[in-house]
C-alpha cells in the first residue's frame, strides 16, 4: 500500500534524504580545505621563487662588478706584460752599446778627442780630431784588431783642421758593429 504524507514540509518528520545535501555540503567542504591547501603550496612557492630571484639579481649585480675588475685586471696584466718585454728587448740590446762604449774607451789613444758617436743600424760612426795623422791610423788598427765588437773599421774624411788656432786633423771613422 502507498502512503502518501499530506503535511505540510514543516510538520513532517525528517526522513533519511537529508544526508545527500549533508555529504554534499562536507564535500564541498573538504575541497575547499583541499584547495586552500594547494593554494598556500603554490603562493608559498611563489614567493620562496620571488625570493630566489630577488637574490639571483643582486648576485649578478655582484658578479658583474668582479668581472668588470677582472677585466680591468687583464688590461693591466696585458699593459705590465708589454712592459717587461720593452724592458727585456732593452736589457739585451743594452749590452752592445755599452760594451761597444767601453771597447773605444779602452782603444782611444791620448792624441785622438771624439766629438761625436752615432750608430745607424750596424754602422758606427767616429768623429773627432787629433794632432797627427798617425795617430788616426794608430786608433784605427787598434780598433780592427783589438775590440770584440767593431769588424771593419774604414776611414771616410781625414782633413786639416784649426781649432783655437791650434793646427789638427779632423776625421771620420766608420765601422761595422757585430751583433
Amino acid at each position: 500500500m502507498i502512503r502518501v504524507n499530506l503535511l505540510p514540509k514543516a510538520g513532517r518528520a525528517t526522513t533519511g534524504g537529508d544526508w545527500r545535501m549533508t555529504a554534499s555540503g562536507l564535500g564541498g567542504l573538504v575541497l575547499l580545505a583541499v584547495l586552500g591547501g594547494l593554494w598556500w603550496m603554490v603562493s608559498s612557492q611563489a614567493s620562496s621563487l620571488e625570493g630566489q630571484i630577488v637574490s639571483m639579481e643582486a648576485e649578478i649585480k655582484r658578479l658583474e662588478v668582479v668581472a668588470k675588475q677582472v677585466d680591468q685586471y687583464k688590461a693591466e696584466k696585458k699593459l705590465l706584460e708589454e712592459r717587461v718585454r720593452v724592458i727585456q728587448a732593452l736589457l739585451a740590446s743594452q749590452s752592445i752599446p755599452v760594451h761597444l762604449m767601453q771597447a773605444l774607451n779602452d782603444e782611444l789613444p791620448d792624441e785622438i778627442w771624439l766629438n761625436s758617436i752615432s750608430m745607424t743600424g750596424n754602422k758606427l760612426v767616429l768623429r773627432g780630431y787629433s794632432f797627427t795623422d798617425f795617430g788616426i791610423a794608430n786608433f784605427m788598427t787598434r780598433l780592427g784588431k783589438t775590440a770584440p765588437l767593431i769588424r771593419e773599421v774604414e776611414l771616410v774624411v781625414s782633413e786639416q783642421a784649426e781649432v783655437q788656432k791650434v793646427p789638427l786633423k779632423k776625421f771620420e771613422v766608420v765601422c761595422t758593429v757585430a751583433g
